[in-house]
């Protein structure tokens, strides 16, 4: 008897001769050739799909969208299509492309409201919602394993995204999404990882071994001594940055999403050095908006494009991109309430329009009264030195207390200066109404012991102190030309250059001024006081305190 090896290793007998052994026919052998030519041409069909992905990729070196060229990574990492129809582009345009559809509806000229932009494929148009934020994750982590240029030179996002690699929430959407990646285009990464791990594990055991040694066993001897693992590194979770529009002096709608937290986060650290901080983001946005690129060709024309995407590639954040994807996996699941709404929208999308609309201005001006905002808020602008000197700064003392933020500051003729306590009543319920010690690392005296009666000070009785009374600082009472660049008469003049001059008079700021005229300008930063600093900061923990009630 005779034995024919099938396709699954199965042994089944063979005979030649006629009767009960007869037991495969022609007709068996013909579907067992068949099952195999079918295994052969599913496995050639993966392969050369994955071969021509990988060849089309490969040919096209500049991005069909904006025309620049194609970077190693976005051949690496190509749109996850669900037809195979091996579309690419490069990764800033991917960035834009997610940035886009963030823009919800926008209504046509028929009234009919309509998404401005899917996550379609271009070509195709299969949906590419699901994948294409782990693609550009993956072109964000390996572009900057391949970066060669010192990180002087390195954009926002890319340090960000160096300072975030270590997190575990990162690693994990790294690893899941090489995972699916792996597992869309037919790879198999379980032996590579396990392989990594393994060897991973032993260099970090021997590394450890040779700095921290081994714990020896006493009883059994040195033989079975084991390694004491190092205790895990206690991980404080990041609180979380509600973003206050209102600090951004209008700016909201030029400022990235990481720039809003960034600058939220400096306006209520409680630090005059933190204002200035987010003066200085402040005054690069508006000069960003004041003094585009120009136009050109050529070079110009290639710095112009590389900058762009540069701001592209600083919009999106790889927190925010990983919370994304997370939330468009299970987004298949809320598809059919979204519809449902939808619908009960565009039945009256005007009416619907104009009163949302006027929902979000009452919320936004209670909201401004209910926590009022300094008078005078942080601000940097450039003094010009190559021009005549126009700015006239006057001394003024500070009373010491919060309320002083709140308090506008007057120029009268003479140069008089006054000072008006506010109206709203919801001012004192920010700062608090109780006198305070104030302890200070200098003095170490409390303000009480300097003041006679309430009745002396009539509403400043109940001001809370946070400073001792009386230290000197510079008002701007004619702002010259500055005044074009946002400066304004009562403005407090705090920072040369980023140095604080808290406790200078208008002589030794006026002398600041004139040793700097040899390298032709020098950035001013007005009302980065301890007084501002300190209203942000208490005004921050009143707003936390109500969302939390």
């Amino acid at each position: 008897m005779k034995t024919l090896a099938a396709p699954d290793d199965i042994a089944v007998p063979l005979v030649s001769s006629a009767g009960e052994d007869t037991i495969l026919s022609a007709t068996s052998i013909d579907d067992d050739s068949s099952f195999q030519m079918a295994s052969n041409r599913m496995d050639s069909l993966r392969s050369s799909q994955f071969s021509r992905r990988t060849s089309l990729a490969a040919l096209i070196e500049d991005c069909p969208i904006c025309l620049d060229a194609m970077g190693s990574v976005d051949v690496e990492h190509i749109l996850q299509c669900e037809r195979h129809c091996g579309f690419n582009m490069c990764k800033n345009c991917i960035d834009s492309l997610i940035t886009s559809s963030k823009d919800d509806f926008q209504m046509a000229s028929d009234g009919n409201m309509h998404v401005k932009v899917y996550l379609h494929c271009p070509n195709c148009r299969s949906d590419l919602s699901h994948s294409i934020r782990h693609t550009l994750l993956l072109r964000k982590v390996d572009e900057l394993e391949l970066l060669t240029c010192p990180e002087s030179e390195w954009t926002n996002s890319q340090v960000r995204l160096k300072r975030a690699l270590h997190t575990t929430e990162v690693l994990k959407a790294i690893k899941h999404a090489r995972i699916v990646e792996a597992e869309y285009y037919g790879r198999d990464l379980n032996d590579s990882f396990n392989d990594s791990d393994d060897s991973e594990t032993d260099s970090q055991i021997e590394q450890y071994v040779e700095q921290w040694g081994v714990e020896v066993d006493l009883t059994n001897g040195t033989h079975n001594s084991f390694v004491t693992p190092r205790p895990p590194a206690v991980v404080f979770p990041e609180e979380a940055i509600r973003i206050d529009p209102t600090l951004f002096a209008g700016l909201d709608s030029f400022l990235s999403e990481d720039e809003q937290k960034e600058v939220t986060k400096l306006m209520t650290g409680g630090k005059p050095s933190l204002l200035v901080e987010a003066a200085n983001i402040l005054y690069d946005t508006l000069q960003k908006l004041y003094n585009p690129e120009p136009s050109a060709t050529g070079k110009n024309l290639l710095n112009r494009k590389n900058s762009r995407r540069k701001s592209l590639a600083r919009k999106s954040s790889v927190f925010q991109l990983i919370a994304e994807a997370e939330v468009a996996e299970g987004k298949r699941d809320k598809e059919a309430r979204k519809t449902a709404e939808e619908m009960q929208a565009l039945q009256n999308p005007r009416f619907a329009q104009q009163r949302q609309l006027e929902r979000d201005l009452r919320i936004r001006a209670n909201f401004q009264k209910r926590f009022p905002i300094p008078v005078r808020m942080p601000k940097a602008v450039k003094l010009d030195l190559s021009l005549p000197f126009d700015m006239e700064l006057v001394d003024y003392n500070w009373g010491g207390t919060v309320m002083d933020a709140y308090s506008k500051i007057s120029i009268g003729f003479g140069s008089k200066v006054t000072q008006r306590r506010p109206n709203n009543i919801n001012v004192g319920t920010i700062i608090g109404s109780e006198r305070s010690v104030v302890k200070s690392a200098a003095v170490g005296c409390a303000i009480g012991l300097c003041m006679s009666r309430d009745d002396d000070y009539g509403d400043a009785a109940n001001d809370i102190y946070i400073a001792i009374p009386g230290q000197a600082r510079v008002v701007v009472s004619n702002t010259g030309h500055i005044g074009k660049l946002g400066a304004v008469r009562g403005d407090v003049l705090t920072h040369i250059d980023g140095e604080s001059i808290t406790g200078k008079k208008v002589a030794e700021v006026l002398d600041i001024i004139n040793a700097k005229k040899c390298q032709g300008s020098t950035l001013l930063t007005l009302n980065a006081e301890f007084s501002v600093a300190d209203a942000l900061r208490r005004r921050a923990m009143a707003i936390s305190e109500i969302e939390i009630m």
